[in-house]
């Protein structure tokens, strides 16, 4: 079923090449001007982790990138300034490229569009507060300068989905079901922890269709406590939904969501898990493939 979701492999490896040329690009032109004072680079993101799904009409494959600055004093930084700094040296590798291009309207990353392969590359500034530029303080949505770690949450990402092959194809299946559903407030990075969470709790999923159905069933009974990671407590936290930073326990990702995304959420999913429960019983494929495409669409395939 996946399968039919995935970014291509060799659509994934042409997109990171691309954002590897870009990265030698921007180390090359620091190279030669060491004002900007960034420290490093991470990739990040879907494209990074190899949980992309195919491009929806008119959507670009997007990639992601934390950019890392050392600064004087971490605890008092102009966001602004910093944006400013990486759409300047943007243009300073890339002077052939219009300056549309680059874009800083969202206030929190500059987004570089390479129109003729249809990537787009958002770099987040944050800064950077060890030597090694494993964490850093980052805007996030809702204004608030965060603590957090690019590198912990790869590392995160890769531990689960060595213990289970079907963290990555469930994830894209979720995503799928999100967009399909129109559901606001539930990010792909949210669908992810609580795929993980389920991994620490339950442990490998014997298959793809049970690794889909749990995590609805987990957000009907089981996602109002919380979720967090390696002994924290989501209770200290007091928005309706809680999934705990795993490189911050002091940070709920999903604080912004409101009461009316979660219940919206909860009920798509009580949709969701008796639709998948109906469809495992129906005799027929064309029945069952009718039943999922409720959840994922008219172009969902099984084959």
């Amino acid at each position: 079923m996946s399968a039919k979701l995935a970014l291509p492999g060799e659509d994934r490896n042409k997109h990171r090449k691309q954002v590897g040329r870009l990265l030698e690009t921007l180390e090359a032109k620091l190279h030669e001007d060491g004002s900007y004072r960034i420290k490093k680079f991470r990739r990040a993101g879907s494209l990074e982790k190899g949980t992309s799904n195919r491009p929806r009409a008119g959507k670009p494959v997007d990639a992601d990138i934390g950019v890392y600055f050392d600064v004087d004093d971490p605890e008092s930084f102009d966001l602004a300034h910093l944006l400013q700094l990486i759409k300047q040296l943007l243009e300073a590798a890339y002077p052939q490229k219009s300056t549309e291009d680059f874009d800083d309207s969202g206030g929190r990353i500059v987004e570089v569009t390479f129109r003729e392969s249809g990537l787009e590359v958002d770099l987040v500034p944050i800064v950077s507060l060890d030597a090694d530029a494993n964490y850093g303080y980052q805007y996030s949505r809702a204004g608030d300068r965060v603590k957090t770690s690019v590198k912990v949450h790869i590392d995160h990402y890769r531990d689960h989905a060595a213990r289970d092959p079907f963290l990555a194809p469930t994830l894209r299946m979720a995503k799928r079901w999100r967009n399909w559903q129109e559901l606001d407030g539930i990010q792909s990075f949210h669908l992810e922890l609580l795929l993980s969470y389920l991994i620490d709790r339950d442990g490998s999923a014997p298959s793809l269709e049970e690794s889909f159905r749990r995590v609805f069933l987990f957000i009907i009974r089981d996602l109002s406590a919380g979720v967090a990671f390696d002994g924290a407590d989501p209770g200290g936290f007091s928005e309706p939904m809680v999934i705990v930073d795993p490189a911050n326990n002091a940070n709920n990702i999903t604080a912004r969501m409101t009461s009316t995304e979660l219940q919206a959420l909860v009920t798509s999913a009580r949709t969701a898990y008796e639709t998948i429960t109906w469809a495992n019983g129906l005799p027929g494929k064309g029945e069952t493939v009718s039943a999922w495409k409720e959840l994922l669409g008219e172009g969902f395939a099984i084959e």
